[in-house]
């Protein structure tokens, strides 16, 4: 081989390390971008999750208050149930007091 064969050699070789270095920012950026998208996303999947617990809570709520406000519902057995998981956690905690 020629010295002007490894010149065109180096040349092309350097030409593919100029692409393979521009390409391997353009995957840093898009690697920085899609990490920041990430963030944002479980940012508004947190939010999201703590508005369903809170509707839920609330939907539960009213269930039981309109199974006290409707004597003749289905919803009374429930009403029970939660006054009586309700006696149950407050006699826990008294007997934990009297420990």
């Amino acid at each position: 081989m020629g010295e002007e064969e490894h010149r065109a050699q180096l040349k092309n070789l350097s030409s593919n390390v100029d692409k393979i270095v521009s390409y391997c920012n353009s995957l840093i950026e898009t690697n920085a971008k899609l990490t920041k998208e990430i963030e944002n996303l479980n940012i508004e999947l947190n939010i999201k999750k703590d508005r369903l617990i809170e509707i839920e809570k609330r939907y539960n709520d009213l269930k039981l208050a309109q199974a006290f406000s409707n004597p003749i519902s289905d919803g009374n057995k429930e009403a029970k149930q939660k006054i009586n998981k309700i006696i149950r956690e407050i006699e826990n905690c008294i007997t934990l007091l009297k420990k």
